[in-house]
């Protein structure tokens, strides 16, 4: 450990016990008795009033007024709070003005080199940048009503849109937890219309407020256990037909589409150049083919046949519509 780390040990080592040895903090820091002396006389220097009790009984301690300890962080340390705010910044976080405010508060200590805008500068972050794929500022506001609403305990009525274009539906929710994933942010919560606990898109949330009436979340319940569990069912119980898929090609691609929220599940083997997936016929027959089609020669399907001719079907209707074929005989454009 490095002085600073040692010295600020000794401190947190003093406010959590009312007196310690320096031969108790001598094998804490897995280091000699005469270093310790030295580092608590830094420490006085420094202004921390330190009582040191002689005798048997003895002991170092801190007075009851002492409250806080300086702030020690390597610059490293500072490096990754940094860095961690700009993927909370590129994830729609909905506190983020209160994790800049945290931050600044860090930069008084340690002079970090900031923007005009007030985020981590260049000198911050280090070479780490985030490319957001998706915008979610817009959302900040229903997502601090959710989370005011689930650390308070209160119901919800919202207008919420199963899937994107439907028509949205009045539901009275008691949201549980919320969860980033995906790259959308999700709301967990208890449906009082379809008397279950069920995950909605904040994105397709409409209209939220609260509702004044209180609910009591289940002590058993685990936010990450009912997200678990529900994605094993989605890859398990979707059909009772399977539908077994071979795929080879670039082994990056193959990678990637192995570690697709849903498909990581049905892997049946994996290798290199070799995928093989054991997927829902309906999940196959519904999404597969454009899935694939955006990998384009960089994966092959080999098997079902039916799988290849949805994907040729796809390839041809699309290269209809930008006029690189004629249509078939006896089929319009699509």
């Amino acid at each position: 450990m490095a002085k600073w780390d040692n010295m600020l040990m000794i401190l947190w080592q003093l406010r959590a016990k009312r007196q310690v040895t320096a031969e108790q903090l001598a094998e804490t820091l897995e280091t000699s008795v005469r270093t310790v002396y030295r580092y608590i006389d830094a420490l006085c220097a420094s202004g921390v009033p330190i009582i040191a009790e002689p005798g048997h009984d003895g002991g170092y301690s801190l007075p009851g007024t002492f409250k806080q300890a300086p702030l020690f962080l390597t610059d490293e340390e500072r490096k990754a709070l940094s860095q961690a705010a700009l993927f909370a910044h590129g994830a729609g976080y909905p506190f983020e003005e209160r994790l800049q405010q945290a931050l600044r508060k860090i930069q008084l200590y340690a002079g970090d080199a900031w923007s005009d805008e007030g985020r981590p500068g260049r000198a911050a972050v280090g070479s780490l940048d985030i490319v957001p794929t998706s915008d979610h500022r817009s959302l900040r506001s229903l997502l601090q009503l959710l989370d005011q609403a689930i650390e308070s305990g209160v119901r919800m009525q919202v207008r919420y849109a199963k899937q994107a274009g439907n028509v949205p539906e009045t539901r009275e929710l008691d949201p549980y937890g919320l969860t980033y994933r995906f790259d959308n942010w999700y709301a967990v919560a208890y449906c009082h219309t379809r008397r279950s606990v069920r995950t909605f898109r904040v994105d397709r949330i409409r209209d939220a407020r609260l509702t004044g009436q209180t609910f009591d979340r289940p002590e058993q319940f685990s936010l990450k256990a009912y997200l678990r569990q529900e994605l094993a069912e989605q890859a398990s119980g979707r059909a009772q037909t399977v539908c077994p898929i071979r795929l080879t090609g670039d082994s990056d691609s193959l990678r990637r589409l192995s570690r697709h929220w849903y498909l990581c599940h049905c892997i049946v083997r994996q290798e290199e150049n070799l995928l093989q997936l054991s997927v829902p016929a309906d999940i196959a027959d519904a999404y597969m083919p454009e899935l694939l089609l955006g990998y384009g020669p960089k994966i092959i399907v080999h098997e079902p046949a039916s799988l290849r001719e949805a994907l040729s079907r796809l390839i041809r209707r699309m290269a209809e519509q930008y006029g690189m074929v004629q249509p078939e005989q006896g089929q319009g454009n699509v």
